[in-house]
């Protein structure tokens, strides 16, 4: 049976190999789409769509004034990923967003973004959302202290086996105001969102604002999890 054919978004020129490879773990076949591209021409023989990682989304997005905390940015893009998310629900097709992907989704339903949650937070901002390491790098394993508490009920939920879990995390912008097609499943302690699942019907629709396909040997086989439930999915709904 041939492998589910999965849209996996990218700036130009980003690396993408975490994300590519963990498709390919879990059966898949990851094709790489750039900004330029036409997005209802891309998803024409696609089975899912995977929304990544990468610069900010522009506050123009979602209506907000510039942001002295937001230095890079790329409107493209986010035109570009808006277009692909609003068609792959028209469609039914099964998506998967990370990171910034979880962010763009937010916007392209209706939703607003917290620019940078230090500066929005201030002195109640008690969990590390992004970690120095030694050589000056951003950490991309686990972080002890970034516990993810999720919603009993969630489609998050039974595809962790849990309803907590130690997630890494390397971002300063988050989800503020849900988009009402959407819904919160998840938390960080200092209320930072987490997770995002459909209101709409879909086969599979999971947003996490953490980094899955970094973690996928570090956290006893939950990154794995997300992954494997995502392309069943894309192979079912074909």
């Amino acid at each position: 049976m041939p492998q589910p054919r999965i849209i996996v978004t990218a700036s130009r020129g980003q690396d993408r190999t975490e994300y590519l490879d963990a498709l390919r773990e879990a059966g898949a076949e990851p094709v790489r789409l750039e900004p330029g591209a036409a997005a209802e021409r891309a998803l024409d023989g696609a089975a899912g769509l995977l929304v990544t990682g990468g610069v900010d989304v522009d506050p123009a997005a979602y209506g907000a004034p510039a942001s002295p905390h937001i230095t890079e940015v790329e409107p493209e893009r986010d035109l570009l990923e808006i277009e692909l998310l609003r068609s792959a629900r028209e469609r039914g097709m099964p998506t998967l967003c990370i990171c910034r992907g979880l962010q763009i989704a937010n916007v392209a339903f209706g939703g607003s973004l917290i620019a940078d949650i230090p500066a929005a937070l201030g002195s109640l901002a008690t969990i590390p959302h992004e970690v120095g390491g030694d050589d000056g790098r951003v950490v991309r394993g686990l972080i002890a202290q970034h516990v993810v508490a999720v919603e009993p009920q969630s489609r998050l939920a039974r595809i962790l086996g849990a309803t907590s879990v130690v997630t890494g995390s390397r971002h300063h912008q988050s989800a503020d105001r849900c988009a009402e097609e959407l819904r919160v499943v998840a938390r960080t302690d200092d209320g930072i969102v987490e997770a995002l699942e459909a209101r709409f019907t879909s086969p599979f629709w999971l947003a996490v604002q953490w980094h899955p396909e970094s973690t996928r040997t570090l956290d006893l086989g939950a990154s794995r999890a997300i992954f494997a439930s995502y392309v069943n999915a894309t192979a079912r709904s074909r």
